[in-house]
């Protein structure tokens, strides 16, 4: 999977084109479904390890194990994206029950989130290599049940963007002895400055290593700007939706305009589709669900 910067003489100008041969790996067929799949952030509120404080009681409770078949079953969806809050443990007869729930729905991990405490770009260095050991096992975790990909967060906001990228660097050598894709979020970090984002990305490859733009992440005044810089990186995309009204109109940002943008710079790989929003709202994430699948459907 790798990179070649090109360097085109056009008008007097100089520019860089970023070519990416990651691309293909998640190009779809004739079927646009080939194209969408779906996290188990979405149904975050049916999952015992994330449920909010408002729902005292759990209806139709999910767990990963169940998840392959009911996006099956439910959605037509065979790409998943797992949440690492969702995961009831990272020993091997687990991992090896999620492998089998998996295979039996037909069905492909695309991605695994790694959420859990961790930080590299943290100052102070043993906490750092603490971060390093913690993401490492994960990414071994992560391999074992088969994902394509894994997403690392590079370092939380005021961390060293130096030690960040040094962490990174090791990380992404450790994905690659996994053959793991690895892959940086615009997830509320240091990262959140789509410059240093773009220079993480670089400086800890050039090969391996990608954006996953998130819709949702930036403020909405500068969202179409950050997400033009960082798309080109791209080799796999949170197509997130945040807070709709009671007609079934997400009034947040225009997700369709997203996606539109994320195919206008030649994006070809999956969009994993999800909703977050801070404050708790009540709503039927099914439909949610069918809307996101709709939407993508519909602009690409």
């Amino acid at each position: 999977m790798n990179r070649k910067a090109f360097i085109i003489q056009s008008s007097g100008l100089l520019l860089s084109v970023w070519v990416s041969s990651a691309l293909p790996a998640f190009a779809g067929g004739k079927d646009k479904m080939d194209r969408v799949g779906m996290g188990t952030v979405l149904f975050r509120y049916r999952f015992k390890q994330t449920r909010p404080k408002e729902i005292p009681t759990i209806k139709n409770e999910l767990t990963l194990a169940a998840v392959p078949a009911y996006y099956k079953e439910r959605f037509n969806i065979r790409n998943l994206e797992f949440w690492s809050n969702h995961f009831e443990s990272l020993e091997k007869p687990y991992l090896s029950m999620l492998k089998d729930r998996i295979k039996a729905a037909g069905s492909r991990l695309v991605n695994v989130q790694v959420d859990s405490s961790y930080d590299l770009a943290a100052i102070d260095e043993a906490e750092r290599q603490r971060s390093l050991v913690h993401v490492k096992e994960w990414l071994d975790a992560v391999a074992y049940v088969g994902s394509a990909c894994v997403r690392v967060n590079p370092g939380r906001a005021g961390g060293s963007l130096e030690k960040s990228i040094a962490s990174m660097k090791e990380i992404n050598r450790y994905a690659k002895s996994k053959k793991l894709v690895l892959l940086t979020e615009n997830h509320f970090g240091i990262e959140m400055n789509p410059d240093t984002h773009i220079r993480i990305v670089k400086e800890a490859g050039p090969d391996n290593i990608y954006t996953l733009p998130d819709f949702g992440n930036y403020p909405v005044k500068s969202m179409f700007a950050s997400l033009e810089k960082i798309m080109p990186y791209a080799y796999l995309i949170s197509a997130k939706v945040m807070k709709f009204n009671e007609h079934m109109q997400h009034t947040s940002y225009d997700f369709d305009k997203c996606v539109q943008l994320a195919e206008q710079h030649g994006f070809k790989g999956i969009y994993s589709v999800e909703q977050w929003s801070p404050e708790f709202q009540d709503a039927d994430y099914e439909k949610i669900g069918d809307w996101l699948i709709e939407h993508v459907k519909n602009n690409i």
